[in-house]
Parts: structure tokens; sequence; C-alpha cells
């Protein structure tokens, strides 16, 4: 009675450390899903509005303004859970047939997924069944419930230029709210933010 007694307390305590070990491993695996999502919005915003002509900026200061490096298509936040951008994917300058960048959080049958924008036009938030749109989070591992776009912090300085003409130039920071739970377990949870700064101001002239 004794050894059994002492028997079923050792599997007892086996069972919970197994148990315990298995949900840090998913956590894991959860917080290695979500940012490596993040990464990626992170990588592509920091380029946003990049062009290769950038460098005809040197000693010229309305480089932004007067052709010499067209500007690309700002960050567009819509719906606050999709944003979209020009990028300079192929290095030739050419803004009118560049590729474009996004992001976006779309369900399917209550279960949300991040998706990334890998075409070459304008991407549009709510197309769907489109092929340019590519899945980034796994559905059958992660349900994506949050996800949150803002550029409430971007500001904008402005200088008086030549002839009375006034230059903005504006800094665009984007806070991201990124949050999931496991398929398999819906109480095991994860949610990160992030604040991304683009590289590449907008300049504008009026």
């Amino acid at each position: 009675a004794l050894s059994l007694v002492v028997t079923s307390a050792m599997v007892s305590l086996m069972a919970n450390s197994l148990g315990t070990a298995t949900r840090i491993i998913q956590m894991s695996q959860l917080t290695d899903e979500l940012r490596k999502s993040m990464s990626m919005m992170t990588r592509d915003v920091r380029r946003a509005n990049y062009n290769v002509n950038a460098a005809f900026c040197y000693a010229n200061s309305d480089c932004g303004i007067d052709g010499s490096a067209t500007q690309f298509a700002d960050i567009a936040i819509t719906g606050g859970n999709c944003f979209t951008y020009g990028l300079d994917r192929d290095f030739d300058g050419n803004a009118a047939t560049d590729s474009a960048g996004g992001f976006r959080r779309v369900a399917t049958a209550g279960i949300g997924r991040i998706e990334m924008w890998i075409g070459d036009n304008a991407p549009n938030c709510s197309a769907t069944n489109n092929a340019n749109w590519v899945a980034v989070t796994d559905p059958d591992f992660v349900d994506v419930t949050t996800f949150t776009v803002s550029d409430a912090n971007s500001f904008a300085e402005s200088v008086e230029g030549e002839a009375g003409s006034t230059i903005t130039q504006r800094t665009r920071q984007i806070d991201v709210v990124l949050a999931g739970r496991l398929i398999r377990d819906n109480n095991i949870t994860r949610e990160i933010h992030d604040t991304i700064k683009a590289r590449n101001d907008v300049i504008s002239k009026t």
C-alpha cells in the first residue's frame, strides 16, 4: 500500500512536469510565430518609400521634389488592420512600374491570419482570393486575434524654401500590436508591440 502511494505521487509529479514542459514549448512556438511576422513587417516598413535614385540627393536638397528621386507611395493605413506602401524592390527608381508592399489580417471560419502583399501593383486591402496576398502565419497553428496599426506618432516639420515656397518633411512612425493564441490550446496567448520608423521621409513642396 505504501509503495502504491509513493508510486502514484511520482507518476503525478512526472505528469505535471511533462505538462509544464509542453506548455513552455508551445508558448515559445507561439511567440516565435508572432515575432517572425513582426520581423517581416519591420524589415519592409523601414524601407517604405525607398528609391534607388536617392543617391541623387547628395548636395541637392530639392531631390524629393525636382524629379531626380521620385517619391514612392506613402504608407497608407486602412481600417486599422491593414497597411500598404510603395517600395523600389527592383532597384530601377521608377515609381510607376514598381512593386508595392502591405500586410493585413483576415479571418476564415473565425481563425485569423496575417497576409503579406507580394504583387507589383497597388495592394487592395479588401481583395479576396487574390494570389498576391500570401499567408505569413499558419492558421493551423495560431489564431491571430489582434492586428492593429497606427501612425499617430508620425510627425511633420516644415521650412521655408525659395520664392516663398514651403518644404515639408514627414517622418513616419508605425505602431503595431500583434496578438494570437494557439489553435490546440486557446489558453496559450501572446501579444507583442513594436514601433517601426520608416527610414525614408516623405518630402512635399507647396
